[in-house]
């Protein structure tokens, strides 16, 4: 059977405790994380759950059986403690109204650890220092739960006061606990104010001691109060010892006024008796008939003063003696064994089947699809710099043409319109210059170019309207490839704005700065006149004469001069400037033109869209570096909950096989055992009229019907 058990437990602590390193990794993540980060909320459950599975972790692989005691205030639990370790373990007795548990168990010296719900640990050598400890604990926990009631909050020390004190383990040399391995569980008064209820103060144990033990005082084993919560201890244990601390120093006073023997002292099992006709609950007959409860009348002061003297004169009570051997047969049993591996399945089951919950929560689900949706972001956000950077390698040429070619047409049509009405303009102020006194200069550079002026003017005005009409259309008159318009609009570019503001750039057209008709005066035909004959005049004089100097012909000429020198000749000479003017003016305002709102204006266009294009990049860039920081804090948390969800569903696989694997020792059923012990008293307080036989004793023992639960 022993080999067994330790096979088992092997096996058990090693298909368990990996979950609890890769549960530890979780917790310290979550730890790390802000309060605003999903699943944050885990990390108090979490560091619960680790709590429990520790403790049962090393339970099973140390082998070890847990036996908690329950009972009010002052009923002896201390002195039960004393009496069952055979050592002096009352250093806890100033804890009872502190809502913790106390551990004791066997050690190679005598210390105690205190441990916080927050898993922080003090450890101490000396009793008093440990007092003076809980002292301070017991008011700092008073203080909490009094804030957490004037705010109408169920105090939850895990969540309101994580400092308070979790459990102190009591660590106690040369003690008979070292033989049995039984580790003793004292738990607060049932009575005291400061606790959280046995469900809580109990939870680590559910499914994973060994049994408990019920200590009450036979004054009080008639109070219906006492046995208020015991339906508790029922749905939790699979063994209850109950254990009635009787007085056998008590006396009565006789009907003729002397002292006697009090029945609990001269036949304490009538006590228990009455109590179990008279006064015991349903439930807790139904439980003491299967034989998961069994009572004892035991004097504890005689039982622990017995098993801490040294003289070795005295024995203790037989009511003591038959609670010990039933507690150690039970602990050694098959019965115990079957209770064992059951418990420490299911309660392995229950606790990584809770930590599955934890992560099916609302919370949890948050964070994995926060990481998903940082993941499709992020995945976008690399394709767009893909698209990015081909846009920008992109040869702008042809999505510029359309627009460009619409401009062009209307500049070649509206100069060619205007050239001719220019033209005829220029030459009806011909015929008007001849008619003046005007000087050749007033017509070239009064007349003619203001006109030619307002012809540029005209046909760039003409070119403006054009490229706004392109502007305006459908994509600016932009032909971007597929998924550039888009792209650029998300880089939040404007391009109608943007062809404004790259034709604005340009600032004004690049006129050639010849902006009148040429007329050269040394071409021009005029006839001498007599005196010029006499004088022998040559015709460069003449013209000097007429006209002023050459390149400032502002000499006024009458009418009759310009007829009587120039004539028709002249006439027509000017009109040919005209017109060899025209023909040169079209070219040159198309060109012009043309490269204005076309090659000058596509360059700075191009420039302006990838300078914006380029600002777009350090965007997407720090834009993605910060979801790539976010998904990498949020990964230090879901990576190790990841991994621990995988392995707490593989686990319970595993645990599944294992306990298969041992389930026939886990279905061994427990022998039947009497309800009720009638331990002999001492003798000098029993009358021999009154001794009991024990053969009547043994009749009164009820069968066994059924089972202990797990």
């Amino acid at each position: 059977m022993a080999t067994q058990l330790g096979t088992y437990c092997q096996q058990f602590d090693g298909t368990l405790r990996p979950v609890l390193t890769d549960l530890d990794l979780a917790i310290k993540a979550l730890a790390q994380a802000s309060d605003d980060t999903p699943s944050k909320s885990l990390h108090v459950p979490l560091l619960e759950l680790q709590h429990q599975l520790q403790a049962l972790c090393d339970k099973v692989k140390e082998q070890q059986a847990y036996v908690l005691i329950f009972g009010p205030l002052k009923s002896g639990k201390s002195t039960l403690m004393n009496a069952i370790a055979a050592s002096y373990v009352s250093e806890v007795s100033s804890l009872p109204a502190y809502p913790c548990l106390v551990f004791v168990r066997a050690g190679k010296q005598r210390k105690f650890v205190v441990t916080c719900y927050d898993g922080s640990t003090r450890t101490f050598t000396d009793a008093n220092e440990l007092h003076d400890d809980i002292s301070r604990a017991h008011t700092d926990l008073a203080q909490a739960i009094r804030k957490a009631e004037e705010q109408a909050l169920a105090f939850d020390p895990q969540e309101h006061f994580r400092q308070a004190i979790r459990r102190v383990d009591v660590h106690v040399p040369d003690s008979k606990l070292e033989k049995n391995g039984a580790v003793l569980v004292d738990t607060p008064g049932l009575y005291t104010r400061m606790r959280f209820g046995y469900d809580r103060m109990t939870r680590d144990f559910r499914n994973a001691a060994a049994c408990a033990i019920f200590v009450v005082k036979s004054d009080t084993l008639f109070l219906e109060q006492v046995f208020a919560e015991f339906q508790q201890l029922l749905d939790l244990f699979s063994r209850i010892f109950l254990v009635v601390n009787v007085d056998s120093h008590k006396r009565d006073v006789g009907p003729d006024g002397k002292l006697v023997p009090s029945l609990e002292q001269s036949r304490p099992e009538e006590v228990l008796k009455a109590f179990e006709q008279l006064a015991m609950s349903a439930p807790l007959q139904q439980a003491a008939k299967e034989g998961r409860v069994r009572m004892y009348p035991v004097d504890l002061l005689h039982a622990a003063s017995s098993r801490l003297s040294k003289s070795g004169g005295k024995t203790a009570p037989q009511g003591f003696q038959a609670f010990e051997r039933d507690l150690d047969d039970y602990l050694a049993s098959s019965e115990y064994l079957s209770a064992f591996l059951r418990d420490s399945l299911q309660r392995a089951d229950s606790l990584l089947g809770e930590m599955q919950q934890h992560f099916e929560r609302e919370d949890a689900r948050q964070l994995e699809a926060r990481v998903a949706e940082l993941d499709r972001e992020c995945d976008w956000l690399r394709h767009e710099q893909k698209r990015l950077q081909g846009a920008l390698g992109l040869d702008w040429t042809e999505a510029f043409a359309r627009g460009r070619r619409d401009v062009d047409a209307e500049i070649e049509r509206s100069a060619r319109d205007r050239g001719a009405k220019l033209l005829r303009t220029l030459g009806a102020s011909i015929d008007t210059w001849f008619l003046s006194s005007q000087s050749l200069q007033w017509l070239v550079q009064g007349q003619w170019s203001p006109l030619v002026r307002d012809y540029r003017e005209a046909v760039t005005e003409a070119g403006r309207q054009a490229f706004e009409q392109v502007t305006a259309q459908a994509g600016a008159g932009i032909d971007l490839p597929d998924g550039v318009a888009d792209l650029a609009h998300r880089a939040g570019i404007d391009l109608r704005q943007l062809r404004r503001d790259a034709l604005a750039a340009l600032g004004k057209v690049a006129w050639p700065e010849r902006a009148i008709v040429p007329v050269d005066v040394r071409h021009i035909p005029v006839k001498k006149g007599v005196l010029d004959r006499l004088a022998f005049r040559s015709l460069t004089k003449v013209r000097e004469r007429l006209f002023g100097a050459f390149d400032k012909p502002d000499h006024k000429l009458p009418g009759k001069d310009k007829a009587k020198h120039l004539g028709e000749p002249g006439r027509l000479h000017l009109h040919q400037c005209v017109a060899q003017f025209r023909a040169e003016l079209l070219p040159q305002a198309t060109e012009t033109l043309g490269r204005h709102f076309g090659q000058r204006f596509f360059d700075a266009a191009c420039k302006l869209l990838r300078e914006c294009l380029d600002a777009y990049a350090p965007a997407l860039q720090e834009r993605l570096d910060a979801l790539e920081s976010e998904r990498t804090y949020l990964m230090a948390i879901a990576s190790p909950l990841r991994e621990l969800g995988r392995l707490t569903s593989d686990t319970r696989q595993r645990l599944t096989a294992l306990a298969t694997q041992f389930a026939r020792a886990a279905e061994l059923t427990p022998a039947a055992k009497d309800v009720v012990l009638d331990p002999k008293t001492p003798p000098q307080a029993a009358p021999k009229s009154r001794r009991r036989n024990p053969s009547n004793r043994r009749s009164r023992a009820r069968p066994q019907e059924g089972r202990p639960r797990g």
